[in-house]
C-alpha cells in the first residue's frame, strides 16, 4: 500500500504544479508596465540668491521679503507623455516648512513657473528646490535639485 500511496501523492503534486502554472494570468511583456521613467535635468532658479540690501522697499512687508523666483527644469520621457511636474521648496532650518506647486510646460522639454517666495528678512537661509515629474504610465522621475539663498543685511 505504501507504493500506491507514493504514486497517488506524486500524481497529486504533479496535478497541483500543472494546475497552478496554467491558472496564472499570462501577460505579454509589453503589458507589464516596463516603461521608462521620466528624467529631470537642469533645474535652474532665477535668481539663485538675493541680498536683503538689494531689495526695493515695496518687496518687504511685515519682516518678510517678497522674492519673485523662477523655477525651470528640463523634463523628458523617452516613451510617453509627461502628466505633471511638481516642485517643493524647503528651508534648510525647517524642512517641514515646505511650499509646493506645479510647473507648467513652456517649450519642448522645458517646464517653468514664477512663484512669489516669502522669506524672513533677518534670516540667512538656503532653500532647497526639488523638482520631479510623473508620466502617463504613473512612473515617477528622479528628483532634480536646485538651491536659492537669501542673505540678510549685516
Amino acid at each position: 500500500m505504501t507504493a500506491n500511496w507514493h504514486r497517488i501523492l506524486g500524481l497529486l503534486v504533479a496535478v497541483l504544479v500543472v494546475g497552478l502554472g496554467s491558472g496564472c494570468d499570462q501577460v505579454a511583456p509589453d503589458e507589464l508596465g516596463t516603461g521608462q521613467r521620466p528624467l529631470v535635468s537642469d533645474v535652474v532658479l532665477q535668481p539663485d540668491s538675493v541680498r536683503a540690501a538689494d531689495l526695493r522697499p515695496d518687496q518687504v512687508q511685515d519682516s518678510l521679503a517678497q522674492i519673485p523666483l523662477v523655477i525651470a527644469a528640463g523634463i523628458t520621457d523617452p516613451d510617453g507623455e509627461i502628466e505633471r511636474v511638481v516642485f517643493t521648496i524647503e528651508p534648510s532650518t525647517n524642512p517641514r516648512g515646505t511650499a509646493s506647486g506645479a510647473l507648467e510646460p513652456q517649450e519642448e522639454n522645458v517646464y517653468a513657473r514664477q512663484v512669489g517666495l516669502q522669506v524672513p528678512v533677518d534670516v540667512n537661509e538656503v532653500y532647497t528646490v526639488r523638482v520631479f515629474a510623473v508620466d502617463d504610465d504613473s512612473l515617477e522621475s528622479n528628483q532634480g535639485v536646485g538651491q536659492f539663498r537669501f542673505i540678510p543685511e549685516e
